[in-house]
Parts: structure tokens; C-alpha cells; sequence
């Protein structure tokens, strides 16, 4: 179990980070208005409307990390409330100090992370292999209606 001490340095680091991710979003988004505003393509040349839409989606990557990152902070700051902090989510064992260290928003262990990592990335997998063969499905089903009835070429 964390000290007294521990538990406020953590807070405290969180709540850095906290503060540093809400600055960054709101810079982010003002930049955004400033800079981008509506896409119009009335005026602009096709090269330069997809390089605006490339730096917009950039933009919506990076707020949706920061958005990630801020739910990991609160719910950090949640458990240091609740008294689960560095505790793991999945094992119950303790998180290390050294990890709490490095990532303060950590909930699981690090052998617990990379066994939620492994599971996840094979779901992904799992999930992207099933569309897949959805489309290979939906093509052989294409040919054979093509080779049934003809296409419009014919």
C-alpha cells in the first residue's frame, strides 16, 4: 500500500498532467479554429482542400488522444478518492512504485498490460480477419452472379 505521501505526490503529478492535457486541447482547438475554420473548397485548389483535411484529421487524432489520456488521468485521480489507487484493475496485486513513477495514470500491473495488450490485439485481429472474409465472400458472390447473369459490360 501507498503512504499518505505517496498518494499526494501522485495526486499531484496527476493533476499536472491533468492541467497540461486541458491546456493543450483547448491551444489545440483555438489553433484549429484559427487556422482551418470551415473546409471550403470554393476557392481552393483540390492539392491544397486534401492537404487541409490531412491536417485536420492530424488534429482530430491528437484530441482524441488527449481525450483518451485525460479519461486515464481522472479515473486515476478517481481511485486515489476511492482508495484502489496502484492497485491493478485486472489482478488485484500492487502496481510497482517505478511504474506509478513513469505512467501515474497506470491501472494494471505490467504483466497484467501486456496480457491485456495481447488479448486485445487478437480480438482486432480476430475482428479484422471476420471482415475479411466478409468481403471475400461478398466478391465470390459478386463473381458468381457475374458468371450467372452477366455484368453491364456485356
Amino acid at each position: 500500500m501507498l503512504t499518505k505521501e505517496e498518494l499526494k505526490y501522485f495526486e499531484n503529478k496527476l493533476l499536472t498532467i491533468k492541467q497540461g492535457i486541458i491546456d493543450e486541447l483547448e491551444s489545440n482547438h483555438q489553433l484549429s479554429l484559427d487556422v482551418y475554420g470551415e473546409l471550403s473548397s470554393y476557392d481552393n485548389h483540390f492539392a491544397d482542400t486534401a492537404t487541409e483535411l490531412d491536417e485536420q484529421e492530424k488534429q482530430m487524432m491528437l484530441y482524441e488522444s488527449s481525450q483518451k489520456l485525460l479519461e486515464d488521468v481522472n479515473e486515476a485521480l478517481e481511485r486515489i478518492k476511492n482508495g484502489t489507487y496502484g492497485i491493478c484493475i485486472d489482478t488485484g496485486e500492487p502496481i510497482s512504485i517505478y511504474r506509478l513513477d513513469a505512467l501515474p495514470y497506470a491501472k494494471r500491473t505490467m504483466e497484467a498490460q501486456k496480457k491485456y495488450e495481447e488479448e486485445t490485439n487478437l480480438k482486432r485481429d480476430q475482428e479484422e480477419r471476420y471482415i475479411e472474409l466478409d468481403a471475400d465472400n461478398d466478391m465470390r458472390i459478386d463473381k458468381e452472379l457475374q458468371q450467372k447473369h452477366g455484368n453491364s459490360s456485356h
